[in-house]
């Protein structure tokens, strides 16, 4: 548990600076949160995700999903009704930046967070259903990436409102990517997808739960008096993130898989928090909809 402090502490004291060479949130129009900064990110995104469709790599899953979220809010970031629109694309270039790291770092053989691990290794591996890698995917995007980076944003002098945050769900409620990933990756993605916007709502309530949890951790992030504390609830997000990937690997895993995911030291502890708890009601559900 020390040590996991310690690393927490580390990473902590390393977010301001953590922005890689090739950073979307380094170009200028991505600063000033013009709407042209929406174009690079997409651009961006299919330079990646191209070479994983055409080898139908597990790992395009989560990027194509992640794509056709951007290409949403492209098309509705006038009509969704931000107060401050600007620092929506601000933190579009910046979430994007923290998922190319994870995912540079992982495929070069550096150490990334326990969350993303267990979500690389499972599509590198195929251990789970091809809705596991999309579910793990989300949820270390989401709970593990997003509080950082809205610290890391509002360092910056950037702040995304609580009102702003809430409206981006209607850009995620208002598309359907799982046929598109049935047909290119696995078939069973969309069993359960139904006529109508009922399944989807239910799909949808999950994400929105983790988009919450992970406001409230960034909200503890900026509220926090000293670094110690505020280290605290790094490695709270650390342990929230990694138990929650954990569940979803259990419950997606392939019936012929023998692989577990190790439990880390410090779940044990922090499991007992009730936002994790909260995490993964419905995961079972959650599974029926999305594989």
């Amino acid at each position: 548990m020390k040590n996991f402090i310690l690393g927490s502490i580390a990473l902590l004291f390393s977010m301001q600076g953590s922005a890689f060479a090739a950073s979307l949130a380094s170009i200028p129009v991505c600063q000033e949160g013009k709407p042209e900064c929406l174009n690079l990110v997409i651009q961006e995104m299919e330079r990646r995700y191209e070479p994983l469709e055409a080898q139908r790599d597990r790992d395009g899953i989560f990027a194509l999903s992640y794509l056709r979220t951007t290409e949403a809010l492209q098309r509705l970031i006038n009509t969704v009704g931000f107060d401050n629109p600007a620092s929506v694309v601000q933190e579009d270039a910046l979430f994007a930046d923290y998922y190319f790291r994870a995912y540079d770092d992982y495929h070069k053989g550096a150490n990334v967070p326990a969350a993303w691990k267990i979500a690389f290794d499972a599509a590198e591996n195929k251990t789970v259903s091809g809705g596991g890698n999309l579910v793990l995917g989300t949820s270390a995007h989401i709970l593990r990436d997003l509080p950082l980076m809205l610290y890391e944003l509002s360092q910056r002098g950037i702040l995304v409102s609580y009102d702003d945050h809430n409206r981006f769900n209607q850009v995620l409620n208002r598309f359907n990517v799982l046929p598109e990933l049935a047909q290119k990756y696995d078939p069973t993605i969309d069993d359960a997808d139904v006529p109508g916007t009922e399944d989807d709502l239910q799909r949808f309530q999950i994400v929105a739960l983790w988009r919450e949890l992970a406001f409230r951790n960034y909200e503890k992030l900026r509220s926090a008096k000293s670094d110690n504390e505020r280290a605290l609830v790094v490695a709270e997000i650390e342990g929230l993130s990694t138990a929650t990937a954990i569940t979803l690997f259990e419950a997606f895993k392939n019936p012929t898989s023998p692989v577990t995911v190790p439990e880390p030291e410090t779940a044990p502890v922090l499991l007992v928090l009730g936002g994790v708890w909260v995490s993964v009601i419905g995961i079972k559900q959650f599974k029926k909809k999305c594989s």
